[in-house]
């Protein structure tokens, strides 16, 4: 927190600098004026938080600072000290946003006062501005998604062209003309997502938005919009008013690699050719659509030379098999044949992401066969289920393998080692400086990622990583005041490589960064 104190006589100045235990009070920094103009220029610069003001003082006066204050709206606090008892300077000090009056020779216990009640009622109001501040946000990302749904439903086809969707255009500055498009499907979204984001799906969205922001850049109009968990869509304006050619090409590339490097994330992309109108832009996305699903799922994975087949391998043929390990709850068993059946699909040595689908289609009618099953037996149970656009054979093995397990841990309560949630926290409260993932969680402690991450926050109400952050930040607190260890000694115990990330975490959450932190709370 700041100060002014305005005086035109030096010792009055140094007098009440010297007279307040400023630390008491939370202020950090401290300016002196000589008179009103060089205190306006200080609120203007400095915008302190209290200011004390003389009355009497050459250039500009006391009366013409207050007024000025007024008039431009500044939030200083004022705490005016004079030697005139003055009904006028009152009513000044009352319009200027005035805290108190005091009189010349002042005691110090009067100036701290004074100081205390303009320090309580700086903090009310900016919790106030921080309470507006944060609604205004809240409504406004509200609106963005909303924004966001409707279009995803004329980009899919789902809704007609309407006045509500142009002016949806308008409003982020897309023309509707022009345009270029491009659809990107990420191959490793479920390895990352539990990997680097404990499967909080939100936190995602977010770093893949920034991600995309700092590639394509400010000076290049374009909009990101997510139709579902895998599909993203990006729109850039075209032709005359957007990049040639050459440079739709180059922001790809520099999207796709910014996407790797930052988040370890591989994404497909498929562009519809030229450029389009907006009424046209449903059947320019199917386009880009069908050349994902022309594309090889195999492509980038090593698998046996010579060994091709153009007969897609059924999971329906195991129906019995798996049928008789889910009513057992033998989940070895049940991994066994699903890993074979994938292993199948690798040696065909080339699946088209179409292929794909339709086996993720048939593994969907399978689970929900099972499903069936599992509530005629136990009554309700979780909808399991593989997304269309996986696109990666290795998570697709794991996530069915996953759906499989819910279906026999809701059909067998005691097949799980039964070690609850409760269970979960406890290891991560020991345990939250250690580099931690859902998977690892969910091969130690016997559910899936999905149930666990789903059950945490249903119980705890928070996620993993927030609920790890917490925990980590609030250790960095006790060693930044406990301790003399280094900001990158503090970081390395709680399992953060990076310092400068470490900082920027701290910060946001606990409002200062780490060395200010300790200087605040240093032992005296």
């Amino acid at each position: 927190m700041k100060v002014l104190i305005v005086d035109d006589e030096a010792h009055v100045r140094e007098g009440i600098d010297l007279s307040v235990d400023w630390e008491k009070f939370g202020v950090t920094d401290r300016y002196m004026a000589e008179n009103g103009i060089q205190a306006l220029e200080s609120l203007k610069n400095y915008k302190p938080a209290v200011m004390f003001c003389d009355m009497k003082m050459p250039v500009m006066n006391g009366i013409e600072l207050l007024q000025k204050i007024r008039e431009e709206g500044l939030d200083t606090h004022v705490i005016v000290i004079s030697g005139y008892d003055d009904f006028e300077y009152t009513r000044a000090t009352i319009k200027a946003n005035g805290i108190d009056y005091i009189l010349k020779p002042f005691r110090r216990k009067d100036v701290e006062d004074a100081l205390q009640k303009a320090v309580q009622a700086w903090k009310e109001q900016s919790e106030t501005r921080q309470t507006d501040a944060e609604r205004e946000y809240v409504v406004r990302k509200a609106d963005e998604m909303l924004d966001e749904k409707k279009l995803a439903s004329y980009f899919r086809g789902e809704i007609q062209l309407s006045s509500s969707v142009r002016r949806i255009f308008e409003k982020y500055g897309m023309p509707g003309h022009a345009l270029k498009i491009a659809l990107i499907l990420p191959k490793n979204r479920m390895r990352v997502l539990d990997q680097r984001f404990m499967m909080d799906d939100e936190l995602f969205s977010f770093a893949f938005r920034n991600i995309a922001q700092y590639a394509i850049g400010h000076q290049t109009g374009h909009y990101i919009c997510r139709l579902d968990d895998y599909q993203w869509l990006l729109l850039l304006k075209g032709g005359a008013y957007g990049p040639s050619e050459a440079d739709y090409k180059f922001y790809l590339e520099r999207l796709k690699r910014a996407l790797q490097q930052t988040l370890k994330l591989e994404v497909l992309i498929g562009t519809g050719a030229g450029v389009s109108d907006l009424p046209r832009l449903p059947s320019v996305i199917g386009e880009a659509r069908n050349a994902l699903l022309n594309g090889d799922v195999l492509s980038d994975e090593t698998h046996t030379p010579g060994i091709t087949s153009a007969e897609l391998p059924a999971l329906m043929n195991q129906q019995f098999l798996l049928q008789k390990a889910i009513e057992t709850g033998n989940k070895p068993f049940a991994t066994d044949i699903l890993r074979k059946h994938v292993n199948a699909l690798r040696q065909k040595g080339k699946l088209q992401l179409k292929e794909l689908q339709v086996c993720t289609m048939e593994a969907n009618l399978l689970l929900g066969r099972w499903k069936q099953l599992a509530q005629d037996q136990k009554g309700d149970a979780q909808t399991p289920f593989l997304p269309l656009w996986i696109n990666d054979l290795d998570e697709w093995e794991q996530m069915l393998i996953h759906q499989v397990h819910l279906v026999i841990d809701s059909m067998n309560p005691h097949a799980s080692s039964g070690r609850g949630i409760e269970q979960i926290k406890d290891y991560l409260d020991k345990s939250f400086h250690e580099d931690t993932s859902l998977t690892w969680l969910a091969e130690h402690f016997h559910f899936s990622p999905q149930y666990i991450s789903k059950r945490f926050k249903e119980v705890y109400h928070t996620t993993i990583v927030a609920y790890l952050t917490d925990l980590k930040m609030e250790k960095a607190k006790a060693l930044l005041k406990g301790t003399a260890l280094s900001i990158a000694d503090i970081a390395n115990q709680l399992g953060y490589e990076d310092e400068n990330y470490f900082s920027k975490v701290f910060k946001k959450q606990v409002g200062l960064s780490p060395f200010p932190y300790r200087k605040e709370h240093e032992i005296k």
